[in-house]
Formats: C-alpha cells, structure tokens, sequence
C-alpha cells in the first residue's frame, strides 16, 4: 500500500484553487455563456487558473531540478507525474465518447487513433475532438478541450532541465536569463527593439514561468523574503513604465509563491494533490453535464461531484503508484550513476528523496484549459 502524503506548505491548495477556477470558468463556456473575466490580465477565470499552474510550476521545478542535479531523474520524474495518469484519462475519453457518439461510423475513424496518438505522446501537439460526440453542444465534437497546454508544459520542463545541465545546475543561470528578458522588454518599450507578442500564448506563458524559476534561484542565494521582493520591485518598474500586463503577471507570480510558501498546521495539509485529475477530467464530464443539463447551476453540481470523484481516483490508484515509482526505478537506473558522475567532479551531490515542497510532484501545469485570452474555449 502506497502510503498518502503531506506537504508542509500551502502548494496544494493554491493548485487545487486554480484547477477550481478553470473549472468554473469552463463551465460557463461550455453551456454556452460568456466566461467571467479578470480584466486586468485580459484573461477569463479560467486563463488565470492557468497562470498560476505555470507560475508554481516554474517555481517548484526549479528547486527539484537543483536539488536532484540531474537531468536524467528530473525528466524521468515528470513523465512520471504527466503520462500515466494522462493516458488513463484518454481511455476514459475515448469510452465515454463511444458511449455518447451520435455517429458511431464517423467516431470509429482515423481521426479517433489520431486523438488517441497524438494525446498519449504529446509529441506533435494535442487533438481535442473527434467527430460523432457532443455534436448539439456549444462546442461540438470536442472531448477533452483541456490539454492543449500541456506540450508548453512539457516543452519548458525540457528547456529548464537542459539549460540547467549545461549551466552544471548554477542557479544564477535563471536569474541572469530573468534579468535579460526584462531589459529586453524595457527596451522594447522605449522602442529600442521589437516588442514581443504579448497576445502569444508562449509568451505568457514563458513569463510565468520564468518568473517562478527566478525566484526558486533567487531564495537560494538571498532567501525567499528579499526573492519575492526583488520580483515585486521589478513588477513596479514595470508598472511604472505602461507594462501594465507584465506587470499584473509578474505580481500574480510572486502573490501565488508567497501564499504557497506558508507553512500550515498539520490539520490543514492535504493528504493527495488532486488538481492534475481535476484539470485532466473536468472538460469532458463539463461536456457530458451540458448535454444532461440545461441550467448552469445542475450542470456545474454534476461536473464539480463527478469530476472530483475522477480525480480522487486517479490520485489514488493511477498517481500515487506512478510517482511512488520515483523512488523504485529512477534511482537505481538514473540516480546513482548521476551522482557518482557529480562526485567524480567534485560536486557536492544532492539529496534524492525529501519532505516539504515536494516540487517533483507539481505537474501542474498545469492546467488550463480554455484559452487564456478569450471568453470561450478553443
């Protein structure tokens, strides 16, 4: 029996929380009303939920990857942590979508295996329909409209792991990079360069998550107080000079890791971090209610109760065992050759296994599901 665990920090619930909105929010598209808006980020509820996934996670990262010093147990941990509970989550898509399919034919396609392929690897981008279900809903056809950010997540992973590597794990490297985006985007507002495309979703997205890595990098050589601070002063500056929306984020990130950061009493730590299950679940049973339901208030009941059950079990059973295979693969295969290279150099190795933040357990990614910019899902 995989044993359940606790964190002593307050990551879980800001996670659980911005699953919580992204669902809410969703649930106002998908039954074909305008979503609730956070004007000053230009984004719906939902796009903030997906900030703040993006934010934790370059956060939490960040400290794992520096605390494990390689690559090779850092990459296999975050598979770990995305891919099983994702591929459960397609067959559950799949057999729902056979169950509600209008037109079987056309659902027993091509395009279902492409669904199926694409989905489960996350190498070529993400499919979020099939033809055949939901075809009378707001957004027909799509099954699972929650995961096209999960390849921005898993593309950032890999750019975090491999720069890092290179550094040989410098945490100053995340600071530096930090610094020189924002010189470049000062300049660019006093029109010494381009400006870079703020509507672009990899740019939001990079920002957040940037932001989080620096401040990881930051509390390792300053502490997280003067980390926080430092990226609050640059949120002002910002501010200060028209980058309103650079600035919203900026504080948004600093906001959230402050909050995560607190240390809770043992009565309020959460035994399981359910929002990846929330985040992966959600969108299809949102579409199931809105077929079932016609008012908004029975539709987002049904989808909170069976989402909810969805991502306890997924937690429970597909999760819990997944990650507990950090501990009986990763470190026989990866971690001691790692270490022994770093030891070989001279380096001080690090710990493998470790209590609090738990950053290897933070997918989070992510989650988001509807487009960040917009009132509807794509």
């Amino acid at each position: 029996m995989v044993p359940l665990r606790q964190h002593g920090n307050a990551f879980d619930h800001i996670r659980l929380v911005a699953a919580g909105l992204v669902l809410w929010s969703h649930q106002h598209a998908l039954m074909g009303m305008g979503e609730p808006f956070v004007g000053v980020l230009g984004a719906s509820y939902g796009g903030l939920g997906v900030y703040i996934f993006f934010a934790v996670s370059g956060y939490l990262n960040t400290a794992s990857l520096a605390q494990r010093r390689s690559i090779q147990v850092y990459l296999f941990n975050r598979a770990l942590r995305i891919y099983p509970a994702l591929a459960a989550c397609v067959v559950f898509t799949v057999i729902l979508g056979f169950v509600v399919a209008t037109d079987r034919d056309a659902y027993l396609s091509i395009r279902l295996l492409s669904y199926i392929a694409k989905n489960v690897t996350l190498l070529s981008g993400v499919k979020m329909g099939v033809p055949g279900v939901f075809e009378g809903n707001a957004f027909p056809q799509a099954l699972n409209g929650s995961l096209w950010t999960l390849p921005y997540e898993v593309k950032m992973y890999v750019a975090l792991a491999v720069c890092l590597a290179l550094a040989r794990y410098n945490l100053a490297l995340p600071i530096i990079v930090f610094a020189g985006g924002c010189v470049v985007a000062l300049l660019g507002t006093a029109g010494l360069l381009p400006v870079l495309p703020r509507a672009e979703f990899w740019v939001i997205f990079s920002i957040l998550f940037l932001a989080g890595c620096a401040v990881a990098a930051a509390k390792s050589f300053a502490g997280l107080p003067l980390a926080i601070g430092a990226l609050v002063a640059v949120a002002l500056a910002f501010a200060g000079s028209g980058e309103q929306l650079l600035a919203w984020l900026l504080l948004l990130t600093a906001i959230v890791i402050a909050v995560g950061s607190i240390t809770l009493p043992r009565r309020l730590r959460l035994p399981l971090d359910l929002s990846y299950g929330l985040y992966l679940y959600a969108f299809p049973i949102q579409q199931l209610s809105a077929t079932l339901f016609t008012g908004f208030w029975p539709a987002l009941a049904f989808s909170a109760v069976m989402t909810f059950a969805l991502a306890l079990m997924s937690a429970l059973f597909i999760e819990r065992y997944a990650l507990r295979l950090k501990n009986r693969v990763a470190i026989p295969w990866f971690a001691k050759w790692s270490i022994g290279r770093a030891a070989t150099a001279g380096a001080t190795p690090a710990k493998i296994s470790y209590d609090g933040a738990s950053p290897g357990d933070s997918a989070q990614i992510l989650p988001a599901l509807n487009n960040p910019q917009r009132g509807d899902v794509p």
